[in-house]
């Protein structure tokens, strides 16, 4: 699993690296963006984890 923090300070120093000065709006798109990634691969593991829907015929109410 990918954590959060690691993942923000390995863009970071990507991004010191090739020469790039990161300011606050910059550190918050990456933050944010980190955020909604990680959140959206959860939501996808939980539905391929999820057992298939069967539909099942009500029973007539009289």
């Amino acid at each position: 699993m990918l954590d959060h923090q690691t993942v923000e300070l390995t863009l970071i120093e990507v991004a010191n690296q090739q020469g790039l000065t990161l300011d606050g709006k910059d550190l918050l798109e990456i933050r944010t963006r980190i955020a909604t990634t990680l959140a959206a691969k959860k939501l996808h593991r939980q539905r391929m984890k999820a057992p298939a829907y069967q539909w099942k015929k009500l029973a007539p109410r009289r």
